[in-house]
C-alpha cells in the first residue's frame, strides 16, 4: 500500500505567512546594539514570528501522518469546513482589520472571546477575566517600553467630539 501524506492546508498557509513575516521583519533597518535593554520593540516581531512559525510547523508535521483504516482521511471539503485552524485564520484576519478601528485593547478582548468560544466550550467565568486581563497586561507592558498603541478611530473620534 503506497504511503499517503496528509497535508493540513491551514497550517501550511500559516507557515508561509510566518515565513514571510519573519522575512519582512528582518528587512527593518534597526541597530539592536544601539537600543537599551535585552527585549525591546525591535525584538517583538522576531519573537512573535518565531513563535508562530514554530507552532505552524509543529501543526503541519503533526498532521502529516498516514491514515489508517481506523482513521481514514476525510475529503478536502469536509476538512476545510470543520478545520478550527482555518476558522481561527478568518477570526485573526477580522481582528487585524479591527485593531485600527476599535483599538488594540477592545479588538483583542473581542478576538480572545470569539476565538476561545469558536475553538471549544469555555466557561464565561474563566474566559472573561483572561480575555480582559491579557490585553490590558500587554498594553501596560508595551506602555512601559514606550510603545504607543492607538486607542482606535472610534474612541479617538468620540473623545474629540466631547
Amino acid at each position: 500500500m503506497p504511503s499517503v501524506i496528509r497535508i493540513n492546508y491551514a497550517a501550511l498557509a500559516l507557515l508561509l505567512f510566518f515565513t514571510g513575516y519573519l522575512y519582512l521583519a528582518a528587512q527593518i533597518p534597526i541597530d539592536p546594539w544601539s537600543l537599551p535593554g535585552d527585549f525591546t520593540a525591535s525584538a517583538f516581531p522576531y519573537f512573535a514570528g518565531g513563535l508562530g512559525f514554530t507552532a505552524a510547523l509543529l501543526q503541519l508535521l503533526t498532521e502529516a501522518r498516514r491514515p489508517t483504516k481506523q482513521n481514514p482521511q476525510p475529503s478536502l471539503e469536509q476538512r476545510i469546513y470543520k478545520d478550527p485552524i482555518l476558522g481561527m485564520i478568518v477570526v485573526l484576519v477580522i481582528y487585524i482589520s479591527l485593531i485600527d478601528v476599535l483599538g488594540f485593547v477592545i479588538a483583542s478582548i473581542a478576538f480572545l472571546t470569539v476565538g476561545a468560544r469558536k475553538t471549544g466550550a469555555v466557561a464565561w467565568r474563566i474566559l472573561l477575566p483572561f480575555a480582559v486581563g491579557i490585553p490590558l497586561i500587554l498594553w501596560g507592558l508595551l506602555d512601559l517600553m514606550n510603545i504607543y498603541i492607538s486607542p482606535g478611530r472610534i474612541l479617538t473620534t468620540w473623545l474629540q467630539g466631547t
